[in-house]
Formats: structure tokens, sequence, C-alpha cells
């Protein structure tokens, strides 16, 4: 009886987590998608209006941006759990795909840098950039060595990275007024929201990670 309550509780809890999961993927992909059609489409226009400033550099940025699209569509796809277990072929060309979108972004984020004034704001893309490599790099040196485990951790960290363009676009569009107190000036606020928009995801997701294993939710690994 008390085997059968505990894997009954188990599955219940795993069901629980799946649901959580699928619903914060959902709200995740329409956040991107309006990122997407709103900010990065219009780049593609090729309006220096529209590029403004960044006009002279458009070339890098397009890079950055083409290199974050193909990262955002195949992230969403790898975390996507049903589609890894019935499509194991897809999943891994997605994975080979989202390497080298990240590879890109990384490429067109470094040369931005550059350029990038003032320099506070170049620090952070740099910052962005060494994250977005470092988390992708371990995942995939994990799923080569067969520690599918620690592979699905860093994907979601990589994701969380690679997230940070949508959640820049987030704070300062809904949160004005808190990024106008991160900095002494808009270009001040502006490096700061860059650093938050990845640490601060990823460390809500290493207490839950954490929380779970000390309370038991899942194994230690």
């Amino acid at each position: 009886m008390a085997s059968s309550a505990t894997l009954s509780g188990g599955t219940s809890g795993k069901s629980s987590s799946r649901v959580i999961s699928i619903g914060l993927l959902v709200v995740a992909s329409v956040v991107a998608a309006r990122f997407l059609i709103h900010y990065a489409a219009p780049y593609f226009r090729w309006d220096p209006k529209y590029f403004d400033y960044l006009w002279p550099h458009r070339v890098r940025l397009i890079v950055h941006i083409c290199g974050g699209i193909v990262a955002l569509v195949c992230g969403t796809l790898q975390l996507w759990t049903g589609l890894r277990q019935k499509a194991m072929t897809f999943h891994r060309w997605t994975g080979r795909i989202y390497l080298v979108g990240v590879a890109v972004g990384i490429t067109g984020a470094l040369l931005m840098t550059l350029s990038t004034t003032p320099k506070a704001f170049g620090v952070a893309l740099r910052g962005l950039a060494t994250a977005w490599l470092v988390t992708t790099l371990i995942a995939w040196a994990a799923i080569l060595r067969g520690r599918v485990p620690m592979h699905k951790e860093w994907m979601v960290r990589s994701y969380l990275v690679t997230f940070a363009f949508v959640t820049f676009r987030v704070i300062t569009d809904n949160l004005p007024g808190f990024a106008a107190r991160l900095g002494s000036s808009a270009d001040d606020a502006a490096a700061n929201v860059t650093w938050l928009s990845w640490i601060v995801p990823l460390a809500v997701y290493e207490v839950i990670r954490q929380s779970r294993r000390l309370f038991g939710a899942e194994p230690n690994s």
C-alpha cells in the first residue's frame, strides 16, 4: 500500500511538472513570436531609419539577429519533450541547427561589440555572448559523452541565455520605470538590463533545480 501510494504520488508529481513545463514553453513561444514579429522582422526591410545609429553596422547586426532567430526557434523545439520522444532524428537535427544558430549569433554579437557605445553596453554584450557560448558548449559536450540528464539541464540554461534578447524587450517594454532606475543614463540602464536578462533567469532556474533536489522532487545526480 505504501509503495503504491509513493508510486502514485511520484507519477502525479511528474505529470504536474510536465504540465507546468508545457505551459511555460507555450508562453515562452508566444512571447518569442511577438518579439520576432515586432522587433526582429522589421530589420529585414533594410530601412536606415529603423536601424538608426546601427545602420553603419547593419551587417553585423543582421548576422546576430539571424543566429538568434534560428536559436530561438530550434531551442523551443529542443525543449519540447513530446517531440524529442517521438522523433529523435528530428530532435538531433534541430539540435545541430541550434548549435549553428548560436555560433552565428555569438559571432554577430562579438562583432557588434567592436563598435558598440557606450563601453558598458559592449561589456554587457560580451558577457551575454560568453554565457551563451559556455552554456551551449557544456550542453553539447554532455550529449557527446552520453550524459543525457546533464545535457537537458544545460540545454535549458543555454535556452535561457538565448531568450535573453526577448527578456530584454519584456523588461524595457513592460517595466520602463524599473529599467530606468537601473542606471544614471539610458545607456547605463540598457547595459544593466542586458546583464539582468540572463543572470536572473539562470539564478531562478538554479534555485528551482536545487530546491527540487533538496526536497526530494527529483533524485540527486
